[in-house]
């Protein structure tokens, strides 16, 4: 039997016993006057259960593993009531505490340490007495004790962590990671250890060309052409341009812009249009492209067909103001009707049909919304030009594939004093713009801001606090920080941010 002592007030501070047994946050001996831990067996001691072999006749066996098994912690304490209803009141109050599950048990002792434990046992009290001694067991599955406080470390940026470990055995890791970009996955790893989640074969998006109308303009409007400031083909050393434009609409949307005055010169004098080639979505101007557009250039409901002539051309021009193809239409005929049809590449004719070809004889209508009257694309250094009206497709080159298409220019003019070609209008006109680069962005399986958060313990993840039964990767292991220091490292897609991660755990001992 053990002496008894007056503990009939409750204890605080120095007073407890060394060993004063706090339970999920409170002391027994403050809540419960009158109640005082004497000994606690079990605390030290850890048995281990070693896993052997034996093979044949080889004396000794051969080591496998070990592993610690569950301890009992016995704790010996005694109570002092005054009356038969005071000693059963704090019996059961005693009972109450004791009947919790998987209870956080700290010793005053060891105040910054806590088991993980259930009452498996308690000894009865002797009968008729106010005051008693006894003892309870504590069974720890979790044969170890914790650090209370837990340490919480972060990358700020990088993508590694260095983990400090001051405990005796190796604990599981809690790591929380906030992605800062798109990314196709996480993955983390600790020795010979990683986990990972998410698809690394994913990527963050992919580039491909594509053709891009840059503008298409039915002049039956002011579309924003520059008026009487253009290149035109040195088809005669003079070419004036100091005409007047008007438009004319036809339909909705539908008409033409023609020279309403031609003004006057020794040779062809007119008025002109320039469009500025805009840039693509990615503030490249074109270098392969293809331009079509309609027009018309004839003498349809002119009293004398025969007495008029005209020049019609559509000039492409690079950034030096340089000529890098033009199509040129001209009757130069003042007595019979006659159609001239040609091609500058730079300041070169290099194709054009004479007063024989017959189809050339007919003019050019090209009314309503039909399809372009000429065509012409440039790929490399080879420029193609269709008449789509006479079935005619020739092919030239150029000198530097690499010029830039920056603007165009159409201009119809008349010639010296001779009456000028009845219809000469251009309809519409459109760009397209070859190898537009795009970039196609694929949704990845991690979003800007996602939070993926493991518990070390369970292994369970979460993201974006919604529970994933399927989204580890089957080599991934729990991630276990030996004693020591060490480093956990951080891999994402070669495309995302470093993520936001913080890593917490609890040290624990033996």
């Amino acid at each position: 039997m053990y002496d008894f002592i007056d503990i009939t007030e409750s204890q605080t501070g120095n007073d407890l016993p060394s060993e004063a047994i706090n339970v999920n946050g409170e002391y027994i001996e403050e809540h419960l006057p009158g109640y005082r831990t004497l000994y606690t067996e079990g605390r030290e001691m850890l048995e281990s259960e070693v896993t052997e072999i034996q093979i044949g006749s080889q004396n000794g066996t051969r080591y496998q593993y070990k592993r610690d098994t569950p301890r009992e912690i016995t704790v010996h304490y005694q109570i002092l009531s005054s009356s038969p209803e005071d000693f059963r009141n704090k019996f059961n109050e005693l009972c109450r505490i004791l009947d919790q599950e998987e209870m956080e048990i700290i010793f005053a002792d060891e105040d910054d340490k806590y088991f993980i434990g259930t009452k498996t046992s308690f000894d009865a009290p002797e009968p008729g007495r106010l005051s008693t001694t006894g003892s309870y067991t504590i069974y720890c599955a979790d044969p170890y004790k914790y650090s209370v406080a837990e340490k919480k470390s972060e990358n700020s940026g990088s993508t590694q962590i260095t983990l400090q470990n001051n405990g005796s055995k190796s604990v599981p890791i809690n790591i929380k990671a906030t992605m800062k970009s798109d990314n196709g996955y996480i993955a983390f790893t600790l020795g010979d250890r990683f986990y990972q989640i998410g698809k690394p074969e994913e990527v963050d998006g992919k580039h491909y060309e594509e053709s891009v109308k840059l503008f298409d303009d039915h002049l039956y409007e002011d579309k924003g052409w520059l008026v009487n400031q253009g290149i035109t083909p040195p088809v005669t050393s003079e070419r004036l341009q100091n005409g007047v434009v008007k438009y004319v609409k036809e339909s909705t949307n539908e008409g033409y812009a023609t020279t309403k005055d031609y003004g006057s010169g020794n040779s062809w004098h007119g008025a002109s249009l320039t469009k500025i080639v805009p840039k693509d979505v990615n503030n490249k101007y074109p270098v392969n492209w293809k331009v079509a557009y309609r027009f018309d250039f004839n003498t349809d409901g002119a009293v004398f067909k025969g007495v008029q002539v005209g020049h019609t051309s559509v000039t492409m021009i690079d950034e030096h103001d340089d000529i890098i193809c033009s199509i040129i239409f001209e009757d130069t005929s003042p007595v019979n009707e006659y159609y001239y049809m040609a091609v500058f590449i730079g300041n070169k004719n290099v194709w054009h049909t004479d007063s024989t070809f017959p189809m050339a004889k007919k003019g050019v209508t090209a009314r309503g919304d039909y399809g372009p009257a000429v065509t012409a694309e440039k790929i490399g250094n080879q420029v193609t030009i269709r008449f789509n009206n006479f079935g005619i497709c020739k092919t030239f080159y150029v000198d530097n594939p690499e010029v830039e298409l920056r603007k165009i220019t159409w201009y119809g003019a008349a010639y010296k004093d001779n009456f000028h070609t009845e219809n000469n209008v251009l309809r519409a006109l459109h760009v397209i713009k070859h190898n537009v680069d795009r970039y196609e962005d694929i949704p990845n399986y991690f979003s800007n801001g996602d939070i993926v958060e493991i518990d070390g313990a369970s292994g369970s993840v979460y993201i974006n606090d919604a529970y994933d039964t399927d989204v580890a990767d089957i080599g991934s292991q729990p991630l276990l920080l030996p004693p020591g220091q060490h480093t956990l490292g951080i891999i994402t897609s070669s495309f995302a941010s470093v993520p936001d991660v913080e890593v917490t755990y609890q040290e624990r001992w033996i």
